[in-house]
């Protein structure tokens, strides 16, 4: 409700937006959590080799759990779609804290990220649904603002279980805190809604395509023949190339219209999300790995320098807030040229420290991304076709987890191709940590790119 009341709303749209906030805390804690544990998982039951793998299937779940949630509520309605989620959710967290090895955490990952993805994309659905357009970018302001939420507690929670060598409870920690959000939707979503009997399907096989090229292009970091590498980088390739000739054909298209095209605002403002998404992932994936490795921190001091990009977020929303729809093409570019700045920070600083201007660094992508990201949600849903409208919304979420997916991917690559694979020794964790932000600075500076032919359409 402090999330919702500081973007300025008011009955009766509070308890609207009391239940996006609840729908979007499950995850997040969730993704804090996992983030300061998950080093102290690797220590006990091994599997360094398939890291990045614990996000990677839990943003592929996510995509099918996001672009799956508006047809989940048209079915069955938005109450009990919800509570659908939450099952899901939980399940996956009971499978992470008795998992016996790594490849169990990973499969549990992904059932959390098929729930937590149907929560999210629940979230941004209902900000299109329940609210007026005056107040569609006061709502994804205060989405971003729910995750200071768990960025301040998460790390609590995970690190002081993860001290005491009790990281699996760490798990079921979360369970209760999405069985709050299952609560607080029956208190508020009414009982009996309207459905749609004959709702559109979800286009699963093309999004399985796209799931298929992300979990090709993480599978190379765990093969070291070369045929076997370029294979699977061709069938990732033709994944993707398949998806989009099946979708130019489909009834029920997959993307709204407009949406790859770099020509209108539309496809523009889609591949802002996409790039600055990809940004995230290098600080959420491996910085608190990286730091307890190379910097000898605790795993709640690691916890929350991850927590630092998060909460830097919030502070960029905040800050640009009140910048007037005339004045957002000022930000829609400021942004990415923050996110890059720290990039680059952190590509100087993760080896050799201190720690304090890794966090400043963390902070600059953090802020750079908030500065922009409402903004650029805002310019999406303005730009939507009014048939459309709902599978735009849901396509923002869905856009950012592809992008969180891919990335993850990739940094498992960079990182095991960097020797991080072999044993997480301070020489390893720090040309992972070189290669991980100096490659990945190449995103934000696309999307400035793009930002600025951006500005000039609007």
């Amino acid at each position: 409700m402090h999330a919702a009341a500081r973007a300025g709303l008011h009955p009766p749209h509070l308890l609207s937006a009391l239940v996006v906030v609840s729908a979007i805390l499950a995850p997040a804690f969730g993704a804090f959590i996992t983030a300061t544990v998950l080093p102290s998982a690797i220590a006990e039951i091994g599997g360094l080799a398939i890291y990045a793998w614990a996000s990677t299937a839990y943003a592929v779940g996510s995509i099918l759990g996001s672009a799956g949630s508006s047809v989940v509520a048209l079915k069955i309605g938005r109450r009990r779609g919800v509570f659908l989620a939450v099952g899901v959710f939980v399940v996956g967290a009971a499978i992470c804290a008795t998992a016996p090895s790594m490849p169990v955490v990973i499969t549990g990952r992904a059932l959390q990220g098929l729930g937590g993805g149907m929560l999210i994309g629940a979230a941004h659905s209902l900000v299109r649904e329940l609210f007026p357009e005056e107040l569609w970018q006061r709502m994804l302001t205060a989405i971003s603002c729910a995750w200071a939420i768990p960025a301040l507690g998460g790390p609590v929670i995970g690190g002081v279980l993860a001290g005491l060598g009790h990281w699996r409870a760490a798990f079921w920690a979360m369970v209760p805190i999405a069985l709050a959000a299952a609560v607080l939707t029956a208190s508020i979503l009414p009982g009996s809604e309207p459905r749609e009997t004959k709702a559109a399907r979800v286009p699963f096989g093309r999004l399985a395509l796209i799931c298929a090229s992300v979990l090709c292009i993480g599978s190379i970091a765990n093969i070291t023949a070369p045929g076997a590498r370029a294979a699977l980088f061709a069938a990732a390739a033709a994944s993707v190339g398949l998806m989009l000739r099946l979708d130019r054909g489909a009834t029920t298209r997959l993307f709204p219209t407009g949406m790859l095209s770099l020509r209108r605002p539309i496809g523009k403002a889609f591949w802002m999300v996409f790039l600055l998404g990809m940004s995230t992932t290098p600080g959420g994936v491996y910085v608190p790995l990286l730091v307890q490795v190379l910097h000898d921190a605790t795993p709640a001091a690691a916890g929350y320098l991850y927590a630092v990009q998060s909460l830097s977020w919030t502070t960029g929303t905040l800050l640009s807030a009140r910048v007037s729809p005339s004045r957002s093409g000022t930000v829609i570019m400021l942004g990415p040229i923050l996110t890059a700045t720290g990039l680059a920070g952190l590509f100087l600083t993760i080896g050799a420290g201190p720690v304090p201007a890794i966090a400043a660094s963390l902070m600059l992508v953090g802020v750079g991304i908030g500065t922009c990201w409402a903004h650029i949600g805002a310019a999406i849903l303005s730009s939507a076709r009014p048939e459309e409208g709902a599978l735009t919304a849901a396509m923002i979420p869905s856009t950012q987890l592809f992008a969180v997916a891919l990335g993850a991917a990739l940094c498992g690559v960079i990182a095991n191709a960097a020797g991080l694979a072999a044993g997480a020794s301070r020489s390893a964790a720090a040309l992972a940590g070189a290669w991980l932000f100096g490659g990945f600075v190449a995103a934000p500076l696309a999307a400035f790119v793009i930002a600025s032919r951006l500005r000039s359409a609007r």
